[in-house]
């Protein structure tokens, strides 16, 4: 069996999974339905059920339990924002463009340049082995590259960008750098001694790439419309309901009040009020006051 249909029996058995515990029996008549709709070969055996429960805990970081009691197989819930949910996201969209001979009028993705995906092969090679790697950098702010040497930690995605979060050996300091401004890439032989970043609680309050203002608690007012969108596509993981009426809902978040957040906050216009931080709120209001002047 190739390794694609490997990948797609687990997808099929995390889904499954995902939408309600199973048994072996379930999961074998599921695999029965799909290889229908698919025209593939989804024939499972006990054995390989549970080989491959063991490649996905390995693999996506899913935990696939036994429950005795009710006989059947459950997912063991724990952080929700498993980088690898976008994965097999990804995954499932290839399959199902698979599906149809022609996708143009059916599948509509926004249109938008390179993103610098092509260098994430050689990027997670050069992570994984503690490679240096070379490349030249376009900054939006000033004309012409600048050489960069780095030692890559890891790859992040923001607002369908793509960055590189990296130690700088001449800024002497963790940076990130958009793939997509990213020119004459060069995974080096020269190998480096990781440093203990741990990236994730670098990141875990942030709103986009920035970290340079420090994370506080916000507060937020927003029209009863908004609220229930933004419930089910929160700003930021750590948002949660504190109040909730007919008529508005109160989020409260813990993030980095940067400009990136800012300009999120001015898109929601007059559907949102910032109740805390002051400063915030203070930032808020200017910024709206500018831009009224503007059509005055």
């Amino acid at each position: 069996m190739s390794k694609k249909q490997h990948i797609h029996r687990h997808l099929l058995i995390i889904n499954k999974l995902k939408s309600n515990p199973s048994s072996f029996e379930d999961i074998k008549s599921f695999f029965q339905k799909q290889q229908d709709i698919l025209e593939e070969d989804f024939e499972i055996s006990k054995r390989t059920f549970q080989r491959d429960l063991k490649e996905i805990q390995s693999i996506y970081e899913i935990e696939i339990h036994y429950n005795k009691k009710e006989r059947w197989y459950e997912i063991v819930e724990d952080d929700l924002e498993k980088p690898f949910e976008r994965i097999i996201e990804a995954i499932e969209t290839i399959n199902a463009i698979k599906l149809s001979t022609s996708v143009s009028n059916k599948l509509l993705l926004e249109k938008r340049k390179a993103s610098g995906t092509e260098y994430m092969q050689g990027l997670l090679h050069a992570i994984e082995h503690n490679l240096l790697v070379t490349f030249e950098h376009q900054s939006y702010w000033q004309e012409g590259t600048t050489k960069r040497t780095v030692e890559p930690i890891a790859i992040k995605e923001v607002q369908r960008r793509w960055y590189l979060i990296c130690f700088d050996i001449v800024k002497n300091d963790i940076r990130n750098f958009g793939l997509d401004r990213i020119l004459n890439l060069d995974i080096t032989l020269t190998k480096f001694l990781p440093k203990k970043i741990d990236v994730v609680q670098h990141y875990k309050n942030a709103f986009g790439i920035e970290t340079y203002e420090t994370a506080t608690k916000i507060v937020l007012k927003l029209d009863e419309s908004q609220g229930v969108y933004l419930k089910s596509l929160p700003i930021h993981s750590s948002q949660k309901v504190i109040e909730e009426t007919s008529a508005y809902f109160t989020l409260e978040l813990f993030v980095h009040p940067t400009f990136d957040f800012i300009i999120e906050i001015l898109k929601y216009g007059e559907l949102v009020e910032v109740l805390e931080p002051k400063e915030l709120r203070e930032t808020i209001k200017n910024r709206i006051e500018k831009a009224i002047k503007l059509y005055q």
